[in-house]
């Protein structure tokens, strides 16, 4: 690991130049990324780097982290170093002369459950507090992201004539309507009767996931749940954003319409199915509604 330093005062008004239309999180995102170069550099100043430096860094850097990590902070770096030379601080951006690394976005078996294997989830579940199968089930059956499960809402959830149940997700133009698994909306039920809640859902601006100590959780709280109930499935090689991949492509392997797959994950354009081709044979033969029609998924016979 290398020493921590800090930027000196002229690079950190040049970063805070750079990054004033960020928003916080991004900008400190980015000067972390500046600092482990700058600490690389050693006693070096940033506008004195050479391509060579570069590619040595980014050599460096693949030995040590994940390679979509590799990717964020070459491309963090070349972003920034791109502003230096905009700015005339340098006269050639010196990480133009690096190979990017580049994570494929194709997925493999290594990123899908099986039906078999989300049946062994399923049935481990009872060994979970009732909150916590919740959200397992939440994320399985509707393949949405941590985030937006963490800012579900209790006006989020939509039920229509038929008592069919559906919650809002995303925002912006990711905003949509997602169909949910009568098992999935019965647990949130079941939830709410455990938090002493009304049994009728009113349509108030309450997070519909909470800590004992807060009125909301985090993404740390979901990716701890999901790792244990992974863990007691004997999945631990799974991870939350897996559950993801695995809708989409199960889903997909069952008939879906990309276009509506699409829409169920708020996905920008059709064509990311793709990524999914090398793994629709392992998905041991839908949108929600393909998956509740089928016989051979524990979870239709909750």
């Amino acid at each position: 690991m290398y020493t921590t330093i800090e930027l000196d005062e002229q690079e950190y008004e040049v970063f805070k130049k750079f990054s004033n239309k960020l928003n916080p999180n991004t900008s400190h995102d980015y000067l972390s990324k500046v600092i482990l170069f700058k600490e690389f550099l050693d006693e070096k100043e940033l506008v004195y780097a050479t391509k060579e430096d570069c590619g040595i860094f980014i050599a460096d850097i693949k030995e040590k982290y994940a390679k979509s990590t590799c990717e964020k902070i070459y491309s963090y770096l070349h972003s920034f170093y791109n502003f230096l030379k905009k700015e005339e601080y340098i006269d050639v951006n010196p990480f133009r002369y690096v190979e990017k690394p580049v994570v494929t976005r194709i997925k493999t078996k290594d990123d899908v459950l099986s039906i078999s294997e989300i049946n062994k989830l399923i049935e481990g579940l009872h060994k979970l507090n009732i909150r916590d199968r919740a959200i397992i089930v939440f994320l399985v059956t509707t393949g949405c992201l941590l985030n937006e499960l963490v800012n579900l809402k209790w006006k989020d959830f939509i039920v229509d004539e038929g008592n069919n149940y559906y919650a809002r997700l995303g925002k912006g133009k990711k905003e949509r309507v997602v169909k949910l698994h009568p098992y999935c909306f019965r647990l949130i039920e079941n939830y709410r009767n455990y938090s002493g809640l009304s049994e009728v859902i009113m349509p108030t601006n309450d997070f519909v996931f909470t800590t004992q100590k807060s009125n909301s959780i985090t993404d740390r709280n979901v990716r701890i749940i999901v790792k244990k109930a992974l863990d007691i499935a004997g999945l631990s090689q799974y991870s939350s954003k897996d559950f993801r991949h695995s809708f989409a492509a199960i889903s997909l392997r069952l008939g879906a319409d990309e276009e509506d797959i699409k829409k169920q994950l708020g996905w920008s354009d059709k064509y990311y199915a793709i990524r999914y081709k090398y793994v629709l044979n392992f998905v041991d033969s839908e949108s929600i509604d393909y998956i509740i029609d089928k016989d051979n998924m524990v979870i239709n016979k909750k």
